[in-house]
Order: structure tokens, then sequence, then C-alpha cells
């Protein structure tokens, strides 16, 4: 169901203004319309009805994008939150409210799961009636914890076609190199979102790393076996998808593309043009083997368990699309990404000096422990990592933007 929606459309984009997981805040996005898909639980006397939000915005340069909000629809005056807004649903007045702020609605979500909703597709046994709280640090997208048994995350921005993150679950399941996949919920060929096994006892590794670099305690051990279990997972992705090869003068040429655009929107990236030119020159006469990968692979992608570390969230970058997200690219990047978070626990960290040098070391040295690196590519990789970064945190977080800064400095002498 597709419309105007006025009262329901001002609301979701006022909620999209303050929310991590609106992308668009700097680009000048205006609201075009909101549709509602069909209901996952009717409301009746049993609690709310859900479905789900999709806010269509609209950018001046074109192009448009579609953010997801899953809503509890209660009978007016019957909201036990302040509502987002007030709507009328073919002659029955209702107060709308975010699932994701209601314990009973998130409950009630994933108990469509466990019943086999519309929609709603379980890989395995779902229990039904967990209690549901949401978790609030910074996220591009929004989990839910259900007791210590199951997370469910809501997928924001929503494209066409699998969810790469459910998508690479699926084909590692059984693995034990990352959390079991419960199942997830799709509309018009679309994730809205997963549920996964909630890990045992997990501890965020970059909230590990930067407790490290505040008590000056090294991170080597760690970050060794981070190297390791990025191995693992690179292995078992190359057996479970295709692999191919791709040529550096390719690779060199959408990295320069990249860059071009990167110093368009931010312009003290021109300083930086020429360092990172001459970087991606040195890999175009190369051949490279490539593989599915994780995409966005940084500390806080990993969570340190009982079982060890295991890494999570295989999304790909927020800001690609779903179809170069699932790409395949050289493992490379994925690597490139760890060795960058290391730099933003190193300065949120107040790190002593050596810290990060060392850290990023042990952390090669886990990861090539079964085959030698090459140089130059992982460097090109990490500028470009760098130069993307610089993007990211100037669109959303611009107290952020020294810390790609300085390392791109580093790369002009």
């Amino acid at each position: 169901m597709a419309g105007n929606h006025d009262s329901l459309l001002q609301a979701l984009w006022a909620l999209a203004q303050d929310a991590r997981w609106f992308s668009g805040r700097s680009r000048g996005g205006v609201p075009r319309q909101v549709e509602l898909t069909d209901w996952f639980r009717p409301p009746g006397n049993d609690g709310p009805g859900l479905r789900s939000a999709l806010l269509e915005v609209e950018y001046p340069a074109g192009g448009t994008e579609k953010y997801h909000v899953p809503l509890a629809f209660h009978t007016a005056g019957d909201c036990p939150t302040r509502p987002l807004a007030q709507v009328n649903l073919e002659g029955t007045n209702f107060d709308v409210a975010e699932v994701a702020d209601e314990p009973a609605a998130m409950t009630a979500l994933l108990d469509c799961l466990a019943s086999g909703a519309p929609g709603f597709i379980a890989s395995r046994e779902v229990p039904s009636g967990l209690p549901g709280h949401r978790y609030r640090g910074e996220q591009s997208n929004t989990s839910m914890f259900f007791g210590d048994l199951i997370v469910g995350k809501i997928f924001r921005r929503i494209e066409n076609g699998p969810n790469t993150d459910v998508e690479m679950h699926q084909a590692l399941s059984g693995s034990g190199a990352v959390a079991e996949l419960f199942g997830w919920w799709e509309w018009q060929g679309a994730h809205l979102g997963g549920f996964l096994e909630a890990l045992p006892d997990p501890h965020d590794g970059f909230v590990e790393a930067c407790r490290a670099a505040e008590t000056r305690t090294s991170f080597d051990g760690q970050a060794r076996d981070l190297g390791r279990q990025l191995t693992l997972v690179h292995g078992l992705l190359a057996s479970r998808f295709p692999t191919g090869r791709l040529l550096g003068q390719k690779l060199a040429a959408q990295f320069r593309a990249r860059l071009e655009a990167a110093v368009l929107e931010v312009p003290l990236l021109e300083r930086f043009r020429s360092p990172a030119l001459r970087t991606y020159r040195t890999i175009e006469e190369l051949e490279l083997p490539t593989q599915r990968i994780h995409g966005d692979c940084h500390l806080g992608q990993a969570l340190s368990t009982r079982n060890g570390w295991r890494y999570v969230d295989f999304e790909g970058e927020p800001i690609k699309s779903l179809q170069e997200r699932r790409e395949p690219d050289s493992p490379l990047r994925d690597v490139a990404g760890m060795l960058r978070s290391f730099d933003y626990a190193a300065a949120s960290g107040d790190a002593p000096e050596g810290w990060r040098d060392e850290a990023r070391a042990a952390f090669l040295d886990g990861y090539s422990a079964s085959a030698e690196i090459p140089v130059d590519v992982l460097l090109a990789y990490e500028v470009d990592k760098a130069i993307y970064e610089v993007v990211y945190e100037t669109r959303n977080r611009p107290t952020f933007t020294h810390i790609p800064v300085d390392y791109l400095a580093g790369i002009e002498s």
C-alpha cells in the first residue's frame, strides 16, 4: 500500500533526521512517499498489528532510497509508549509506534517467525514468547535481543534482492565460524530483517581494543587471533561461493573512480589525490584472486566469546549498493578494513606510541601464517578504505574525520 499517509510520512521523516541508520542527511534528501507492507500480524484483541513502512527519499542529484521502519499499530488510545503518529486505515484509527521501542511488539515480531507468518521464513526451530529489548548503540541497522538466545536485526536501507548478511550466514551455517541463522523476513523480494543465534558472553572487539589502548595494555594476542579467525572465514567463503580473478588495471580504475567521486563530495581530499593515484599505479600490472568477503570488516564486527572470536554483520559497506556488496573481491579488502580499525581504536583510546603498529603487525602475523600478503595491493586497499572513511565520517560523524585524514597524511611523503 503506497501513498502519502501525511502524518505517518512526516513522523518517519522526523525520526530519520536523528537516526544513525539514515545515510542521506548530507545529500539534501526529501521525503517522497511511504509504502506500507501487508500485515505480518493483523491487529486484534491480543496485541498490536504489525506491518512495515518503507520511507522513500528522493535526492536533488537524482535517485531515491527506501528506508525500513517496522511499526506496531495500536487501537487509538491503547499505545503503551508515545506514538510516532496517529493514522486512519480503512476506517480504523491507530496509534503507531516503532516495533523496536516496545518489548511486547518485539516479542510479537519474533513470534511471527516462530509461527511462519506471511513473509517470515525460519531455518531452524524458533521459541515463542521470548522477551525483547533494543540495542541502543550506534548502528547503521537496528538490533533487538530476545532473551539470551536470539538477536534480531532490522535492515534499514532496503534494496531488491537477498541481503548479504542473510545470504552469508546461510552459506556458513554449521561451520562454527559465525552465529547460526534462525531465519529472516522479506517483502516483495527484499529482505527486511534477520534472526541469528545470540553468541555466548559476547564482547565487542572495538570496545576491547579501546580498553586495551586506554589502559596501555598489549592487544597483540587478541589481534593475532583475529587474524587467524579471518583466515578461517575467508577459506570457508572461498569454498562455498564462486571465486574469480580481477585484473589490477580494473581494480585501480575502480579506486580512481571512487577517489574522484569522493573529492567532489569532500574537497579536502584533493590534497591526497596524487599520493593515492601513485599507490594505485603499483597494482595495475597484477592479477588478483577474488571471492565473497565480509565487505565491512573492522573490530566492531568481531565479538570475543567463550568459544573464541566470531565475525558478525556480513552486510558490507553501508553506502555501497546491494549489487556492489555481493560482487567477489579480494580478501585483502577485509584485511585493510581491520588495519584501519586499529587506527580508530588507538585514537579513541589515546593509545601510547607503538600500540597501533604492534597490534597491526600481530593481526597481519595471524592472518598471513598460511600465505604471503602482497604489500602493494594491501596498501592500495587501505588507502581506498581511508578515502571511503572520510566520506562516511563527513556524512555521519564529522568529529571522527581527522582519523582517516591523519592516516592519509602519512602517505603524502
